[in-house]
């Protein structure tokens, strides 16, 4: 029917910078001992208690990575660790690495969904994104909240439309789509094999593809001391 991936850039922060190469971070060292407990206690767990577990969730390293913790993770179940990529890929073909991993493997429906390793996902969110299926092109959305770790207040995210970072793209492996965009300079024939939930920005992919979204809270993006660009934006939401 299709295969369903969740993508996760661990310590890649974009297709040709990792933490190891970023001149911003001091201390690649400390950055991953402070990032590993934020995924240990609340990424990781929220992705082990989905109800469906019909995924694949890849975790894309640095190749610098530490072996002991690729081996660390390799343990859990549903997780495929993707540890080097080119580094002149080019956006125009594959904007990523993955589509390329994952052409080597499926054929037909396609989903990914983006998550982030500092943040969670609730029981009920992959079950969610899938019942949206119905094989035709489609992006999907849920609502959710930001989280203070700090204080322990939840926030509403404050996002209009299907632009949060907890996306997912349905599409049709090897099929063109035509963009929906009603920009003249956006609207394309969009030609990739596979095109995934990390074509552009996630606050552009409705522009592209139709949208849908759940109104039910199903993550949590988790604000704390070394987020670099969340910040709390919307009004308490109390529990």
């Amino acid at each position: 029917m299709f295969r369903h991936y969740i993508f996760t850039r661990w310590n890649l922060l974009d297709n040709h910078t990792t933490i190891y190469n970023n001149p911003a971070i001091k201390n690649p060292d400390e950055w991953m001992e402070h990032r590993m407990k934020l995924f240990d206690e609340i990424t990781l767990p929220s992705v082990m208690c989905q109800t469906c577990t019909n995924f694949i969730w890849l975790l894309a390293f640095a190749p610098e990575t530490p072996k002991w913790i690729i081996d660390k993770y390799n343990l859990f179940p549903h997780i495929d660790i993707i540890h080097k990529y080119p580094a002149d890929y080019v956006r125009l073909n594959s904007h990523y690495l993955w589509p390329h991993k994952i052409r080597e493997r499926i054929n037909g429906w396609l989903i990914t969904s983006r998550l982030d390793n500092d943040d969670m996902i609730m029981p009920e969110y992959i079950e969610t994104v899938q019942s949206y299926f119905d094989e035709t092109f489609k992006l999907v959305d849920v609502n959710g909240y930001q989280y203070d770790l700090a204080t322990g207040k939840h926030y509403d995210p404050d996002r209009a439309g299907c632009t949060s970072p907890f996306i997912s793209l349905i599409e049709q492996v090897g099929t063109p789509w035509q963009s929906i965009s009603t920009d003249p300079s956006e609207k394309r024939l969009i030609e990739e094999p596979v095109k995934t939930v990390y074509y552009c920005s996630h606050s552009k992919m409705e522009w592209h593809f139709p949208s849908v979204k759940n109104p039910k809270r199903l993550y949590k993006m988790v604000i704390h001391d070394r987020n670099i660009s969340n910040k709390v934006t919307g009004y308490e939401i109390l529990q």
